[in-house]
């Protein structure tokens, strides 16, 4: 629009409608509310739960009877700094791989064992098996 208006020595009207575009919406300047009350409300609450994200906070907002935006919300609490950091898992430590011991004779070690079966029926049949490690006789 200036480049028009400036260069080619036009009104603003006329490079308005030559770039179809409303004079209003060249005029328009977009005023912000103000944030204070939302920021003493984030404040607050942050103070007394440490451990709250922004979904925790915005909820109880609501139940306060605050009817602001969710996006405002969010921007307000991100430019505050109060984003919770992700925390990382905690990794398990790296397991020893023994080999497994073999039974030196008959009934030193017995392994048990859930199974099930469907018959020709349709009935289901569950069985608890109980075998000798080293004779493999149930």
């Amino acid at each position: 629009m200036g480049y028009a208006h400036q260069e080619f020595k036009m009104s603003l009207r006329q490079a308005c409608v030559l770039f179809h575009m409303s004079t209003s919406v060249y005029y328009y300047q977009a005023k912000r509310k103000d944030d204070r009350e939302i920021i003493e409300q984030l404040s607050n609450l942050a103070e007394l739960y440490k451990t709250w994200g922004f979904w925790m906070m915005f909820k109880r907002l609501r139940k306060l009877h605050y009817m602001w935006n969710h996006k405002r919300v969010y921007r307000v609490y991100t430019s505050m700094r109060l984003n919770l950091r992700n925390k990382r898992k905690k990794r398990l430590p790296a397991r020893v791989q023994a080999p497994l011991l073999c039974p030196i004779g008959p009934n030193i070690t017995w392994s048990l064992d859930f199974m099930h079966d469907t018959l020709a029926n349709g009935k289901t049949i569950r069985t608890l098996n109980v075998i000798d490690d080293f004779s493999r006789e149930a």
